[in-house]
């Protein structure tokens, strides 16, 4: 060993070495880390079983692309439907929910602002898609159903 080292390693640097490994053990474990461990517990027992049972929903069941596949399927068929009765067969499974951001059928708070923008501006959001929202929802229906779609969520959300 060179002389530098032999000055490095005295019994008295490695006590001062030790003395401050023990400190900083103190602080990480005593000071620290009691604090630490308990946020996380805290907001872990936050949670509703309303919260957690809303977190395991199923955004779409297989009821619902049942109905969107037949609904597309039967294009057709679904010249002779109701807006309502689109409505129900595509665009209920996220409007209802609030499933992806999508405004709840019947809120007149969230639909508001969208309303303002104009009956054209929500039916071209509709038919284009927006945010998570897919093109016509997934559908295959067209635009003059899109429109009455449209134009039925929002005179049931004033």
């Amino acid at each position: 060993m060179s002389e530098s080292q032999a000055e490095t390693f005295t019994p008295k640097n490695i006590i001062v070495l030790f003395g401050l490994l023990l400190a900083a053990v103190f602080i990480g474990e005593v000071l620290i880390g009691p604090h630490h461990d308990k946020a996380p517990m805290a907001a872990a027992h936050e949670d509703t079983s309303k919260d957690i049972a809303m977190r395991l929903t199923p955004v779409v069941t297989l009821e619902q692309v049942r109905a969107n596949m037949t609904a597309a399927a039967g294009a057709g068929a679904a010249a002779d439907k109701s807006p309502k009765e689109l409505y129900q067969a595509v665009c209920a499974a996220c409007h209802n929910t609030g499933a992806a951001g999508a405004p709840k059928f019947g809120d007149a708070a969230a639909w508001a602002p969208r309303i303002a923008q104009g009956i054209d501006t929500l039916v071209n959001a509709a038919i284009n898609g927006i945010g998570a929202m897919p093109p016509r929802g997934g559908s295959q229906y067209s635009d003059e159903q899109m429109r009455s779609i449209v134009e039925y969520i929002t005179s049931e959300s004033k």
